[in-house]
């Protein structure tokens, strides 16, 4: 419906608005005339009653009810108020682990519950008949387990001896095989030390028969070389001394000579000399002493010639001796012959070797093959002792694998778990909350019977409390995380401090508005998830002139409100700033200290007579018109109620709110209905409510419906937003 009267032309409403206007001033007016008459004719004789009268019941006829109250300065509130409702952080919701019929119930819808606290009973008749029949398996199991554990303890020590058996033989063999090697081994040694000693000797003969062959060649060689060298010196020394003794000769022969030719000279230079003219006796002396020099030269010459002479001719004696003999000596002879007796005993030697070799090696191919097959022998004996080890040893761990063990073990495992498990379910047969909150749904009643998949109830966490309301995508921005807002719950007539905690990004593509989370403080745990809830924000902290939002009309021309002056309304013409559910702030056109009027103001116009009715009281009709019974003015507010809704509601709704949905007026005159409520809570979703019963004082509880924040504000404003 809201969304029909949203896509109406505002042409087409303000045209209903007029003729529902009409229809209103024509039925109001039909009523008083007709009050006025009855007044009249059952007063026919009073006093006063002529002309005056009928002038004073047309007077009466033109002017309106109204309550009126003073302009004042007051604080802006936080503007914008939302809808919504106490919501839980999260709901859990409780199933129970095992099937079974609910036998108990400890909670109920409503109730609050601690984490650990019992909330429900199942039937576990079942389960305990499985729990015998599982202790029943497990201890099947636990003996089928011991006995594999003994035979396998059984079976291992078995093995086990009779592997320490093979291991013993085994040892002995290997001891016997190491005895027979080692005897082999020095029968082998032996013999080998024996051809190795016959090697080494023979080769010692050999070598030191060598060795003497070549000091006999080497004898030879070097008498020989003597030989040769003796022979050769002693020609050489024989040809020397010939060619020093010619040498001697011929050099005595000049040297005579010489002396000779000087004894001549100087015999013939003394001649000279004396034979001289003036020649003086020194000169002459001096002459003399080299005459007789030089003959005392030659005299000597003469007398040592024949002494080297006969030296060298003697010289020249010995020298063809000694060549005479070398040439006769038996040096060489004798080393040739002593070289060729080393040569016969070196070959002796050499054939001894061969022979010697030839037995012994003989001998020690004789012991090499017993050795090997010694070894061989002993290494088949020690290789099948082995292998019965291995046998008797893979036999043990035959007998100590726990195969058998694991399986019973394993079968022993599953029966305790399987008892475990049911134990657990049957613990699960409590059901105990697993979080602190309230009960807010029970499923499944007692005798019922509950599977694993169906929830028995269900809590939602309320600590800490939290209301979700609706903002439009046009307020979503002003509202940011940690903003401080008043959160009002009308079915407790209370308001709350709170903080914005989450802004959904998502938007309802329903309602066009975003569900935004607030944190409320509630110390006494007052509040419950699902109760009506309206939110705004803080006070602004300033003043401003703020009026009831009724008091203003949205008009084609804009919003205007009435004022009273002099007895009769003026049309003024205002702005509207901030804007809340009850009040409106008024930037321009009122002033503080006007008389306005907040009630009866649908059908006024400019300049027209109005009665001032205070609130809670009948209206006095003028010229004594007042009816018995008081239906006219009943009637007639009943109608001003019912037009309330100019922009957003249907005609005749119930504007209800959190206070009385219409107080009872004195005679029975109940007809006005309640407009001094919470923010927002006249039935502005376009709930068909109509007028509430006259003459009944009943308290209607506000409808929780979050998408009809904005709706009944721009009803109230006429469209104003």
């Amino acid at each position: 419906m809201i969304r029909w009267i949203q896509n109406v032309s505002k042409k087409w409403v303000i045209a209903a608005i007029a003729i529902i206007a009409v229809i209103a001033v024509v039925g109001a007016s039909f009523l008083n005339w007709g009050g006025l008459n009855s007044t009249q004719a059952a007063q026919p004789n009073a006093p006063g009653a002529g002309a005056g009268q009928q002038r004073g019941g047309g007077a009466a006829a033109r002017q309106f009810p109204v309550e009126t109250q003073l302009v004042k300065m007051a604080e802006v509130g936080g503007g914008q108020v939302f809808t919504g409702s106490i919501t839980p952080i999260y709901t859990t919701n409780i199933s129970s682990k095992v099937s079974g019929r609910v036998t108990d119930l400890m909670v109920k819808a409503g109730d609050r519950v601690k984490v650990g606290q019992p909330l429900a009973k199942i039937d576990t008749s079942a389960l305990q008949q499985q729990i015998a029949q599982s202790e029943t398996s497990l201890a099947v199991s636990a003996a089928q387990l011991q006995r594999a554990a003994n035979d396998q303890a059984n079976s291992a020590a078995t093995a086990e001896k009779q592997l320490i058996i093979q291991r013993a033989n085994l040892e002995k063999a290997i001891a016997d095989q190491q005895n027979t090697i080692t005897t082999a081994k020095q029968q082998l040694a032996l013999s080998q030390a024996n051809y190795n000693k016959a090697i080494s000797d023979q080769q010692n003969a050999i070598a030191s028969a060598k060795q003497q062959v070549a000091i006999s060649q080497q004898n030879l060689n070097n008498a020989q070389n003597t030989y040769n060298t003796t022979l050769v010196n002693a020609q050489n020394t024989l040809n020397a001394q010939q060619d020093t003794t010619q040498t001697s000769q011929v050099s005595t022969n000049n040297s005579q000579t010489s002396l000779q030719l000087a004894l001549q000279q100087a015999i013939v230079n003394f001649n000279n000399v004396q034979a001289a003219l003036g020649a003086k006796k020194a000169d002459v002396d001096a002459a003399m002493a080299k005459v007789q020099s030089a003959q005392l030269a030659l005299d000597q010459a003469q007398q040592t010639t024949p002494n080297s002479l006969s030296s060298a001719t003697a010289a020249l004696l010995k020298a063809q001796g000694d060549l005479a003999a070398a040439q006769s000596s038996q040096t060489v002879q004798v080393a040739q012959e002593t070289l060729n007796r080393d040569t016969v005993a070196l070959a002796n030697a050499q054939n001894t070797l061969s022979v010697i070799l030839d037995t012994n090696q003989q001998s020690l191919q004789k012991d090499q093959l017993s050795y090997a097959n010694s070894v061989a022998s002993q290494q088949t004996n020690l290789n099948v002792t082995k292998a019965q080890v291995a046998q008797s040893e893979q036999a043990l761990l035959t007998a100590q694998s726990t195969d058998a063990v694991a399986v019973s073990s394993a079968q022993y495992q599953q029966a305790e778990t399987n008892l475990r498990v049911l134990n657990e379910q049957l613990q699960d047969g409590v059901l105990s909350s697993p979080i602190d909150g309230v009960v807010t749904v029970v499923s499944i009643p007692v005798g019922q019977n509950a599977s694993t998949q169906a929830a028995i109830l269900s809590i939602a966490t309320v600590d800490p409390t939290q209301a979700t309301v609706n903002i439009s995508e046009a307020n979503i921005g002003k509202i940011k995380i940690g903003m401080e807002m008043k959160v009002t719950v009308p079915t407790l007539n209370k308001t709350f401090d709170g903080i914005v905690a989450t802004i959904k990004p998502l938007l309802d593509p329903v309602t066009k508005a975003y569900n935004v989370d607030i944190k409320v403080s509630d110390p006494k745990g007052e509040l419950l998830p699902g109760m009506f809830a309206t939110s705004s924000l803080k006070s602004e902290g300033r003043k401003a002139v703020m009026v009831p939002a009724d008091a203003v009309l949205s008009q084609p021309s804009g919003s205007a409100a009435f004022i009273i002056q002099d007895g009769r309304a003026k049309k003024v013409s205002v702005k509207v700033g901030s804007l809340t559910s009850a009040m409106f702030e008024i930037t321009s056109g009122l002033s503080e200290g006007d008389e306005l009027v907040v009630k009866g103001q649908e059908l006024l116009s400019d300049k027209a007579a109005v009665q001032i009715v205070q609130p809670g009281k009948e209206g006095q009709k003028p010229q004594g018109a007042q009816q018995q019974g008081g239906q006219q003015g009943g009637q007639q507010q009943g109608g001003l109620g019912g037009q309330r809704q100019q922009g957003g509601g249907q005609n005749g709704q119930n504007q209800q709110g959190a206070g009385q949905g219409g107080n009872q007026q004195q005679g029975g005159q109940s007809g006005q209905q309640g407009t001094q409520g919470q923010g927002g809570q006249r039935n502005q979703g376009g709930q068909s409510g109509g007028t509430a019963p006259a003459g009944n004082s009943s308290q209607t509880p506000a409808t929780a419906n979050p998408n009809t924040g904005t709706t009944g504000q721009a009803g109230r404003a006429g469209g104003g937003q």
